[in-house]
């Protein structure tokens, strides 16, 4: 079998060639479309047009200058309000201490129009009610970005689904013709890139300047699979077949 032999992929039957391509063009489907949740997720934070260091800032560092009611409603929950004066009329509301009579007697009403359809007591989407002041309450302490719980869960996720993935790719581009030491450094890269990955998360958690490092480690890690799909595929079809 070619996996036997110190060939190359372009020695394998063509069945497997097939095979092995699909994989290689779901795995680019999947990352993309990663790439693409990432974009709809954080793209929102700062209320602006496309995805910027700010909102990688505001999603993991938070604004400690507001609260995390009120960076939601600047940012990706701005959309929701009914007209400008409703999203008026809550900012004001917390600037003036957020109190319970005000929620009654002004906010409460905006709520009822504005969010109920996502965080009715029957929806609870993110686990958000806003049909009651208590409800509200614990969104009007400061933002400190991600939580340090809801960190740990995406980290966990993130690290175990990508690094099956990155091991299904290292697996297919060790059966390839390049040097091996060339090999090494590329599978070695490709799994440092996970680390390099989620720790830019955690500190850009810790600290606000390091939000660029979050970009700089997406980058590493779409490189990774990037050199391995591409790799793969080439010594796979374009390459001359070996005798």
């Amino acid at each position: 079998m070619f996996w036997r032999e110190k060939r190359s992929l372009s020695a394998a039957p063509l069945s497997s060639k097939i095979a092995l391509t699909a994989v290689l063009a779901v795995a680019g489907v999947g990352y993309l479309l990663g790439f693409l949740n990432i974009y709809l997720t954080y793209s929102p934070a700062d209320g602006g047009p496309g995805m910027s260091v700010e909102d990688i800032r505001l999603a993991f560092y938070g604004d400690r200058d507001k609260s995390v009611l009120e960076s939601a409603i600047d940012g990706r929950k701005r959309q929701y309000f009914a007209s400008d004066a409703d999203h008026q009329a809550t900012k004001e509301w917390i600037a003036a201490g957020a109190t319970e009579d005000g929620w009654i007697a002004r906010i409460k009403p905006i709520f009822d129009v504005s969010c109920a359809a996502c965080h009715s007591a029957e929806q609870r989407m993110a686990g958000v009610v806003t049909e009651t002041y208590a409800g509200i309450q614990p969104y009007l302490s400061r933002d400190a970005g991600k939580t340090v719980g809801r960190l740990v869960s995406i980290s966990h996720t993130h690290v175990l689904g990508t690094l099956t993935v990155v091991f299904i790719l290292v697996l297919i581009f060790s059966f390839t013709r390049y040097a091996e030491w060339l090999k090494g450094l590329i599978m070695t890269f490709a799994f440092l890139s996970i680390l390099a990955d989620v720790g830019a998360w955690w500190l850009a958690k810790i600290a606000a300047f390091a939000a660029p490092l979050v970009i700089l480690g997406g980058v590493a890690l779409a490189g990774s699979f990037a050199l391995l799909m591409v790799l793969s595929f080439v010594d796979m079809w374009i390459l001359p077949e070996e005798c």
